[in-house]
């Protein structure tokens, strides 16, 4: 039986771990993604009365060519994941080739962003692709381009060499829902309460089965043992404990008749002859504790009140 309890303490042991390892895993491995913010897609319109847009042409750079299409795009992109983010690459595609853009640094790490051939898929005309050498997580990187004559505003982004983040693109600064916050908080919570959820039989496997506990008590011409035991009930309720039975005795050792009173063992006054025993049994549902008692022995006149150490029954 000791040898089925040291087993099942190491194998709850290691269960525990391994759900814990199982947990960290899926955490790791699950696909999250970073947003794109889109701050600026619009056309430029100087909104004032005389002046256009117009190009720089000719051999000398003195002709001019209105121009009446114009779009600006601006983006953000963050990392809102937990993984920090190395050479990775993104690529932006347009519908026009009569483009222009640029990648700021990251705002932490600083790493500039390095150009990157790109190669396009129909229907797109023109693309920009960089290498991000490090963009740690909650890290940001600002992208901007100007496009003449574009047929739609439309475009196109992705995000390679990134095996468990993906793009997500949004038109505003996105909010962080509640929800999102205590996800992660109530994933932790379970996994606290089902660690503790092996480890209390665990714990109640390493603790003894039995235990007692003697007070010798000497007074007022009375000699008294007063013993106090517990032990498990039904022993085919292993490894989840109890009910526990508890076992008071107190036993007169001496030589002459001894008066008693306890609010445990006797809450009336007992004379107890030489020799002879008292006892109380009680039960509880978990393991039970010890208590200080009042223990009173001999007369009114010439008596002694002790704390003896009882065990009480817990869960009542």
């Amino acid at each position: 039986m000791e040898l089925l309890k040291i087993l099942a303490s190491l194998l709850g042991g290691g269960l525990a771990g391994a759900f814990f390892n199982e947990w960290l895993r899926r955490r790791s491995s699950r696909l999250q993604s970073i947003p794109l913010i889109e701050r600026v897609n619009r056309r430029v319109d100087p909104k004032l009365e005389g002046f256009t847009l117009a190009r720089v042409g000719g051999s000398d750079g003195r002709d001019l060519e209105e121009v009446k299409n114009v779009r600006e795009y601006q983006f953000t992109l963050r990392n809102s994941s937990t993984i920090h983010l190395q050479d990775v690459e993104i690529q932006f595609e347009f519908p026009t080739e009569d483009i222009d853009g640029w990648a700021s640094r990251p705002a932490l790490s600083k790493t500039a962003p390095l150009p990157v051939e790109s190669s396009l898929a129909s229907p797109w005309k023109k693309g920009f692709r960089w290498r991000i050498p490090h963009l740690p997580s909650s890290d940001s990187i600002e992208f901007s381009f100007k496009a003449v004559n574009p047929p739609t505003a439309n475009y196109e982004v992705a995000l390679f060499n990134a095996d468990r983040v993906v793009i997500e693109r949004s038109e505003r600064e996105p909010t962080a829902r509640r929800s999102e916050h205590l996800i992660p908080l109530t994933r932790s919570l379970l996994l606290l309460l089902a660690i503790i959820a092996f480890m209390v039989p665990i714990t109640d496997l390493l603790l003894p089965g039995r235990a007692s506990e003697l007070t010798p008590v000497d007074g007022a011409d009375c000699a008294l043992t007063v013993v106090s035991s517990y032990e498990k009930f039904v022993p085919s309720s292993w490894p989840f404990g109890g009910p526990w039975r508890i076992t008071d005795e107190v036993t007169n050792i001496g030589d002459q008749v001894c008066p008693i009173q306890s609010d445990r063992l006797a809450q009336t006054v007992v004379l107890l002859a030489p020799k002879a025993a008292q006892r109380k049994t009680t039960y509880s549902t978990f393991r039970p504790k010890l208590v200080a008692h009042a223990f009173r022995s001999g007369t009114e006149q010439g008596g002694a009140t002790i704390a003896v150490r009882l065990y009480d029954p817990v869960g009542k």
